[in-house]
């Protein structure tokens, strides 16, 4: 056994959770219940909104003081030991799944999605701008516009 141990921490836009049934899953049952009452995801924003230690982590840092209840599905405070936790990659062309996971690496403590959009106040329209104003692409954006002006004034000519 490794040590200390990994967790994966899967992440989804709003209401885009997986959902899994088993194959000996009723069929109403199914029907009555189309979703997951809380994902590790959900469950980590639910922690932060009743815990004030939880609130001073990424979901990232999570598992280092939290640990995951399988079957209750949720985060318990973790009394021994000691885990890392890294977050699915994502790539680029998922658009603002990219930039989620961009953001659950340096945002602290939040209780909903929209709170992950908010800086400094103020709640973005999307993932994508909220990482604008945290300064976290600006490099990338300088490079784009650097393209665009460039590709422009060449065809000026």
């Amino acid at each position: 056994m490794r040590y200390p141990s990994v967790v994966r921490l899967p992440f989804h836009l709003l209401n885009q959770q997986q959902i899994v049934y088993g194959e000996d899953d009723d069929i109403d049952d199914v029907l009555d219940k189309p979703s997951v009452a809380a994902s590790k995801f959900t469950a980590w924003m639910e922690c932060n909104a009743i815990d004030s230690e939880a609130r001073k982590l990424t979901y990232v840092e999570f598992p280092t003081k939290f640990v995951w209840i399988l079957n209750g599905r949720f985060w318990k405070r973790r009394k021994v030991g000691k885990a890392i936790g890294r977050i699915h990659s994502v790539s680029p062309k998922l658009g603002e799944a990219y930039f989620l996971r961009i953001l659950l690496n340096k945002v602290k403590g939040p209780t909903s999605f929209d709170d992950i959009r908010t800086v400094n106040g103020q709640t973005h329209s999307s993932f994508r701008d909220a990482c604008y104003a945290l300064e976290l692409l600006d490099d990338d954006k300088e490079y784009i516009d650097a393209i665009k002006e460039a590709s422009h004034f060449g065809s000026e000519l």
